[in-house]
């Protein structure tokens, strides 16, 4: 077989809109993306994306009332091809008006055994500025840094795997300033199924991080976690095919958790391309500080959260996805694709109780939420 170099990104633009609607919690705006190839040896792209978000969800009206928000994030990015290796620079940087987020990564991308194999290594450091609403005197500041290892391997002429490593050091404030730990009172027989959330003032005294003095809870400062994930796809000979993830996290918090997934492709004809995908994730071991309640003395905690991600919970996604491709009707412009994606989800966790459900903590019911995504962007191609 002959030995062909690596090749940069298609040079395309997108148009995306998207939209989530789950849990009280509404989610939507436009992106668009460019990429643009230069000489052959550098690829160029540029990305637009805005998140204007509604947000009455449980933990908002568990404590606070609904609010909006608008984030938006701007991306840049360039790889630069040499032979069989590509290496590539990123920076992101999202703002909203209480948090902001900047992130710059580098990796390299390096083909071999005839370009059979292909290597990947990467790295990003993440710098951001947390900051509340109403209170013009906090500010806090949070730093990531993500390191990655990829191999991936084609088998056959129909079949590909991949294996990916992945380690976050996460360091700073952790947390939403914002949400609130609730509290029962177990030296009362009387008040046992009463509970109380933690005001910021009591935050203070309990929880001795100066960098967590703030709303009403307390996390560590450092997080570490790994992430082991294979990936493998495989044709049909009927113009399908099938793609399967397993992935494995774990944190230093004690959050362990796994992630299935599964995705069909089928070509319909020269112009469409359908895809139907199953996935499932289970959190099955939450954070140690986590509780639905805690004891009236808080001070035998050294962190406590009442975050639901930190909880054990489930998830199911059930998505559709169609695409069209079509001769572009601009000279400067190949084929054009028009794409529709549809997922439904559902979130059900095993030791968050819904505080709004009554006003005796052990009989709430446990929460759950269904969410629709919606995705529909026009690509073009040059």
């Amino acid at each position: 077989m002959a030995a062909q170099a690596a090749i940069l990104p298609e040079e395309r633009v997108d148009a995306l809109y998207h939209s989530y609607k789950g849990g009280g919690v509404s989610i939507d705006g436009p992106s668009v993306l460019v990429r643009k190839n230069i000489k052959d040896q550098y690829s160029i792209q540029a990305n637009y994306y805005v998140d204007m978000v509604t947000s009455a969800s449980i933990d908002v009206l568990a404590t606070a009332s609904e609010y909006t928000e608008e984030r938006t994030e701007y991306s840049l990015g360039l790889d630069y091809l040499n032979d069989r290796t590509i290496m590539s620079l990123n920076y992101t940087n999202s703002s909203e008006s209480d948090y902001d987020a900047n992130t710059l990564g580098f990796s390299v991308s390096q083909e071999f055994f005839g370009d059979l194999s292909t290597l990947t290594l990467g790295f990003a450091l993440g710098d951001d500025t947390v900051k509340a609403t109403g209170q013009p005197e906090f500010e806090a500041s949070a730093q990531r840094k993500r390191y990655s290892l990829g191999f991936s391997q084609i088998l056959t002429k129909k079949l590909i795997t991949s294996l990916s490593y992945e380690t976050v050091i996460d360091e700073g404030f952790l947390r939403n300033p914002y949400r609130r730990a609730r509290r029962v009172d177990s030296n009362n027989e009387d008040a046992i199924n009463d509970y109380v959330f933690i005001s910021p003032a009591e935050n203070e005294a309990l929880c001795d991080s100066v960098g967590s003095k703030i709303g009403g809870e307390c996390y560590p400062e450092t997080r570490n976690s790994e992430a082991i994930a294979l990936r493998s796809i495989y044709a049909f000979n009927n113009r399908a095919s099938i793609r399967g993830e397993y992935r494995l996290f774990k944190d230093s918090w004690g959050i362990e958790s796994n992630n299935i997934e599964l995705r069909y492709t089928q070509k319909l004809g020269s112009q469409w391309l359908a895809e139907v995908r199953l996935r499932q994730y289970t959190q099955d071991k939450g954070a140690d500080f986590y509780r639905d309640n805690f004891d009236f003395t808080l001070t035998t905690e050294e962190f406590y959260a009442r975050d639901k991600e930190l909880s054990e919970y489930s998830a199911q996604q059930w998505g559709l996805g169609i695409s069209y491709t079509f001769k572009s009707p601009y000279a400067f412009f190949n084929n054009s694709t028009l794409n529709f994606h549809w997922d439904i989800m559902r979130f059900d966790y095993d030791n968050f109780r819904d505080a709004t459900t009554g006003s005796e903590a052990d009989s709430q019911s446990l929460y759950s939420l269904d969410a629709d995504i919606i995705r529909l962007y026009y690509s073009a191609f040059f």
